[in-house]
């Protein structure tokens, strides 16, 4: 019998249960206890996983980029304000930041494989009903709803998949290709809708080739994509069954292979598994319990501010170059290409800078680099390693907001606004993708939840800034506009660095003690 507790005791184990639901023993924080490598993919097969996440999370940036040009066409087809069509640009960022917290806390616990595969299904179909909806403005923003849902949760899913066979050391080696793949393919979306737009004057060949990307993901997700999640299948060895398998593996023939290739055995423990509706709820809500840790609060203040620059910039830029410029929907279209193309080379500048300063502060600080097994973060200072050398490209971005909305006031030539979209969006996305990294190593064994509480923060940011864009450009011009914004964001980003800096990593050897010690009592009661 254990002794009655007070009320105040109940909520103190309470609150301490539920951090120790948010991190186990950290899988990528320590080599594997048996010795054996962080993951047993090969080389190429985690090649192969890069580009095929690069391609798979363009459901997600490509659905917002293609969009953008099409407002005025929607608007005249619909017959409703270009407000009423900002409105579904907004609905879109806000189930940016729901959907994640929901799908990725799944991903974590039910496998990657089957909750991929359920959104990019959903994706496909809210892409079909809003290609052909000709009328209805209710079911235009209910459809962006869902395709918002389907396709927003595969980013933080992915950034999971490379925690779960990467070691920390070399996770920048995915995740730059990855987002540059992305990127890279995302800067075409609003050539194609501008030019669809001014064309064909519709838009139904829009969605229905965000419906054939679907497809196609669709399809090399479920016939190629293994099972990844650590809770799962372990760093890879362990035998998966059903729609944990490659659909591959069931041609007949060919043998019921683990990930790495050997013929596996079955796994009990994977089979015996019950997962409750107390865990499942519990993961639902992992997310936002994320967000109430300070080391993580630190990290994802810098997420938010870093990602709202180049979501602010993608909206301004239809009303700006058709306003200001007098652009028709094509030149629209192709008025993005510098500022995707900047967010393009930024993701990979990112994906090479945290690993190179990884090596070199583990130099620093006399850490052997263990590139197999994964090193433990536990005394590693990895906020100081991803944030290395990063406050020049704080000032730099300052500068250039302050000086794009001057040189947009005073109708400068359209060419000189247009290379500071590349050089914003690529300073902006370096952050973003630096400070994200970040998240995903202090939570290793949450990676998938852990980025989908950045998501949140970073969309819910994003969306205010929409929301009072175009009301405080009106009030006071898009020169002090972009100067306040500059400043805010300047002076968040510098705040939520030097604070991870000097605080983060007390603070995460604090709150990993405290759900070591819940951990242990659990055990021992």
């Amino acid at each position: 019998m254990h002794p009655e507790t007070s009320p105040s005791e109940s909520r103190k184990i309470a609150v301490a249960s539920e951090k120790a639901s948010l991190e186990a023993p950290a899988s990528s924080e320590a080599p594997t206890s048996d010795g054996e490598d962080y993951s047993v993919l090969t080389l190429s097969m985690r090649r192969y996983l890069t580009y095929l996440l690069g391609f798979t999370i363009i459901t997600s940036t490509l659905t917002a980029t293609i969009y953008f040009p099409l407002i005025p066409l929607l608007s005249t087809h619909f017959s409703v304000s270009i407000q009423a069509i900002n409105l579904t640009v907004t609905v879109y960022a806000i189930f940016q930041a729901i959907s994640p917290v929901f799908f990725a806390s799944l991903a974590d616990i039910f496998g990657r494989r089957p909750v991929l595969l359920g959104l990019i299904s959903l994706y496909a179909c809210a892409s079909l009903g809003l290609a052909l909806n000709k009328q209805s403005y209710a079911a235009l923003v209910a459809l962006r709803a869902l395709q918002s849902i389907g396709g927003s949760a595969t980013v933080p899913i992915s950034y999971g998949i490379v925690a779960d066979v990467a070691v920390v050391s070399e996770r920048g080696k995915m995740l730059g290709p990855m987002l540059a793949t992305c990127n890279g393919i995302s800067a075409v979306g609003p050539v194609i809708g501008g030019a669809i737009s001014l064309r064909s004057g519709g838009f139904a060949w829009v969605f229905l080739g965000l419906l054939i990307v679907a497809v196609i993901s669709l399809l090399l997700i479920g016939f190629t994509l293994p099972e990844t999640a650590r809770g799962v299948v372990g760093n890879g060895r362990q035998q998966t069954h059903g729609i944990w398998r490659p659909w591959l593996t069931f041609i007949p023939g060919r043998k019921k292979q683990s990930n790495d290739g050997s013929e596996a055995s079955k796994n009990p423990v994977q089979e015996g598994r019950k997962r409750t509706w107390k865990l499942l709820t519990t993961a639902l809500f992992a997310s936002l319990r994320i967000i109430l840790f300070p080391d993580a609060t630190a990290v994802l203040w810098m997420v938010a501010w870093s990602y709202s620059v180049y979501y602010t910039i993608q909206v301004a830029i239809p009303v700006i170059f058709k306003e200001v410029y007098g652009y028709n929907e094509l030149e629209i279209g192709l008025a993005f290409l510098p500022g995707l193309a900047g967010m393009t080379i930024g993701g990979i500048i990112a994906g090479k800078r945290v690993d190179r300063n990884y090596v070199k502060t583990a130099a620093k600080y006399n850490v052997d680099v263990d590139r197999k097994k994964g090193d433990n973060l536990k005394d590693f200072p990895i906020e100081i390693a991803r944030y290395r050398g990063v406050i020049p490209v704080i000032l730099l971005e300052i500068a250039l907001l302050v000086s794009y909305g001057w040189v947009v006031h005073s109708h400068v030539h359209a060419s000189v606004p247009l290379i500071m979209q590349f050089f914003i969006c690529g300073t902006s996305t370096f952050l973003s993708h630096t400070a994200s990294t970040l998240l995903v190593d202090i939570f290793p064994d949450r990676s998938s939840t852990a980025y989908a509480a950045g998501q949140i923060m970073r969309c819910g940011l994003s969306a205010a800034s929409v929301a009072v864009l175009q009301p405080l450009v009106n009030k006071v011009g898009r020169g002090w506009y972009f100067t306040i914004f500059a400043l805010f964001v300047g002076i968040s980003c510098l705040a939520a660095i030097l604070t991870s800096k000097m605080k983060g990593m007390q603070w995460r050897q604090k709150r990993q003690a405290v759900v070591g010690e819940t951990l242990g009592a659990n055990l021992k009661s």
